[in-house]
Formats: C-alpha cells, sequence, structure tokens
C-alpha cells in the first residue's frame, strides 16, 4: 500500500464519517514525504523556549498598548481570545539555530500532520499532545472571549473562501468530524455565508483576509468587533504577532528593552528573528546593494507569495517591489538534506513548522521540497516528519 493510501486508511480510522473516495480525490500524490528528518533534542527545546517567548511578550500591557491605536485605525480591538492551531515557521542555520521565517495564525495541516505521524508509526515531537488539547483550547478561547460555553449544543462554523476549493479541504472535513465527534455542531461554511440559517457560537477561521478589510468580509467582522461571535484566530492576533511588520520591529535596537523584556529573553529573540527592514524610497539603494544577503516578500501576501530571493532579483523586479509595502529579510537559507529516492540521491531543502497555542508548543513538522520556495509539488516532498533524538 503506498503512503496516499495508507494516510487514508489511517484517516478513515479515525474518522469513520469521512468518505475514502472524496479523500482519494482531495489528497495529493505529494502532500506527504516519505522521509522525514531527524534533529537534536535541543532543537526542540529550542523552539518551545522561542513560543514561550513570544507568548510572553505578546501577553506584556505595554506591547499591547503600543498597538492599539493601530487596532483602533482598522476597526477592531483585543477580542480576550488568542489564536488556536497558528504557527511558528522557521530555517535551521549551519549552528544549529532556528531563524523565524514568518508566524502564521492561519497555520494549516496540524489535523492532517496529527494523522501523519500515525500514518508513518513515528512519535508526536511533543509527546502529550492530543485532540483534547484542541477541544480544551477551543473552550478556553470561549472563556477568555467571555463567553463560557454552557449546556446545550455548541456551534461551530470552520471557514474559509470558498472552503470546499481550497487545496487542503481535506483538513476541514476532518475538523468537521472532530467537532462532531465531541457533541459540537460544527458545519463547513464559506465567510460570506457564515450566518445564513446559522449562529455559530465559535469560528476556526482559515480566511486570509487578515484584518478583515474586504467589503464582503464586514458581516463577519462587524460579528467579531461586536463580540456576538469567537472568532480563532483573528485580526487582534494576527496584528500583535502574524503582521510581518513586527518583525522589523521585533529586530530594533530597544524595541524589546522597552517593553520590560529580560536580557534572556530578549536574546531568545535577537537569536531567532533575522534581521528586517522596510524597504522605501529612502534606503532603496542601500537595500539594493546588500539584495546578495536579503530575500523580500510583500508584507501582506501570505505564504511564498511574490517573494525573491535578492540574489537572483532583476532591477526592475526590485523596484517593481517599492511600489507596494515590502519586508527585506537577512536570507537564511533552508537547510538541505540527501535522501535516496528511486531516480538516485537528492537534495531536499526544508523549514520546520511548529504549531502553538499560547505559549505551549503542540506540534512540530517539516515541508520538503526543491526550488526557491516550498510547495506541494516535489515529487518526494510535501510535508513530513520530525524525529527529535
Amino acid at each position: 500500500m503506498g503512503l496516499k493510501s495508507k494516510f487514508i486508511a489511517q484517516l478513515k480510522k479515525s474518522f469513520p464519517g469521512l468518505n475514502t473516495e472524496q479523500l482519494e480525490s482531495l489528497v495529493a500524490e505529494n502532500l506527504l514525504s516519505p522521509f522525514h528528518v531527524e534533529l537534536p533534542k535541543s532543537v526542540l527545546e529550542q523552539a518551545q523556549q522561542i513560543v514561550s517567548t513570544f507568548f510572553t511578550l505578546r501577553e506584556k500591557d505595554s506591547y499591547k498598548s503600543h498597538y492599539r491605536d493601530l487596532a483602533a485605525l482598522k476597526g477592531f480591538k483585543d477580542p480576550g481570545n488568542k489564536s488556536i492551531m497558528m504557527s511558528y515557521d522557521f530555517h535551521l542555520d549551519e549552528n544549529q539555530q532556528l531563524k523565524l521565517i514568518e508566524v502564521n495564525t492561519n497555520a494549516s495541516f496540524l489535523a492532517l500532520g496529527h494523522e501523519m505521524y500515525k500514518t508513518l508509526e513515528l512519535p508526536l515531537p511533543v509527546a502529550d499532545f492530543t485532540w483534547d488539547e484542541i477541544r480544551n483550547d477551543i473552550l478556553n478561547e470561549m472563556k477568555l472571549q467571555g463567553h463560557p460555553v454552557g449546556e446545550g449544543p455548541f456551534r461551530v462554523a470552520i471557514t474559509d473562501e470558498k472552503p470546499s476549493e481550497q487545496r487542503l479541504f481535506a483538513e476541514f472535513l476532518v475538523y468537521n468530524e472532530l467537532f462532531k465527534s465531541w457533541g459540537w455542531d460544527s458545519r463547513i461554511v464559506d465567510y460570506r455565508e457564515l450566518f445564513n440559517n446559522f449562529d455559530p457560537q465559535f469560528i476556526y477561521n482559515r480566511y486570509t483576509d487578515f484584518f478583515l478589510s474586504e467589503e464582503s468580509s464586514q458581516v463577519l467582522k462587524d460579528k467579531f468587533v461586536s463580540g456576538d461571535v469567537c472568532l480563532s484566530p483573528n485580526p487582534y492576533e494576527y496584528l500583535l504577532l502574524a503582521d510581518k511588520q513586527r518583525l522589523i520591529e521585533w529586530s530594533q535596537p530597544g524595541f524589546l528593552e522597552a517593553h520590560g523584556m529580560t536580557e534572556q529573553e530578549i536574546q531568545v529573540l535577537r537569536n531567532a528573528v533575522p534581521v528586517s527592514y522596510d524597504l522605501t524610497t529612502t534606503n532603496a539603494d542601500e537595500l539594493w546593494s546588500m539584495r546578495k544577503k536579503l530575500f523580500f516578500k510583500p508584507k501582506n501576501a501570505f505564504g511564498s507569495k511574490q517573494s525573491y530571493r535578492g540574489h537572483s532579483m532583476s532591477r526592475k523586479a526590485f523596484e517593481d517591489l517599492q511600489t507596494s509595502p515590502t519586508i527585506a529579510m537577512e536570507y537564511i537559507p533552508a537547510p538541505e538534506v540527501p535522501f535516496e529516492t528511486p531516480e538516485g540521491t537528492q537534495n531536499f531543502k526544508y523549514d520546520l513548522r511548529c504549531y502553538a497555542y499560547q505559549g505551549r508548543l503542540q506540534l512540530v513538522l517539516a515541508r520538503f521540497y526543491q526550488g526557491q520556495v516550498t510547495n506541494l509539488r516535489t515529487p518526494y516532498g510535501g510535508f513530513a516528519a520530525s524525529v527529535f533524538k
């Protein structure tokens, strides 16, 4: 039995309500890699320390106050709750130091990743992470938002734009079955139709209009701002942690000190956050001269869309980037690892995705690929297990 078939069988075993034929069409051939990366336990410990330190910063009153006006300008405020199933994505440098690539509040693949480890019969990186923890996280989100779950059916929606057309729709189906197994009234709903004949109390949000600034997002934004619904992840959490402007601020001298972080905490984040810059007309010439050591990406995009390595960038592409908000980050090359394939030895680049809730690391996986950026098109690439020894 091939890896895809084994994975589908595992999903069906864990969630009997899933349709095998539907999964066959939804699970791509290159979704999972047959290989896994082995790393020292110290890398896992480092990931936990970085995650918990970022949450310490996020909880500082001065840090939240620093962004209060910006949040108000964007039309929202602190809802009280945080962000379930978010991730911190890293490269590992030659000194085994984790380097942050981005914070992703709307991260995919935690549920499928959990089942991937079962399929591969490999140990979970965080041994005591279970589905019950996700359940408790969601119930905690409701408490933090001021609406603890009481008696009666708990109404939950899983949302995105055209969810059935998303590449990882299979994961939405898994979450839907998981939530139903807890006795919840769960549905998968397009964000524009969330409140049509349904009144969800909690929304697991995978929609990538991060600030809900699009006109089509207005109904959802109104419900979020009024507190009528608990939205997780949400725009406030994105503002505090995942907006790429934060990468620039975190690497500025004096910023972390101004928010009362200890010397040890500052060192943890300084080691993890690559030096980052705003690309402006003022510093364009300087950054052009430094381009071979930089990686450029739009502030408002997600994933690897419109991202460029400075080393191979043309002057025209560089000038085009100046027309929209762009971040220039210290270039940290993805680590590479060789594997034996039927076609011979091949090198695969990888990054590490570290899922967390608040300050707690929950799952770690790798993404293997060839080329400039992560993709799910590389033969023998895809999501992969991380084994820590």
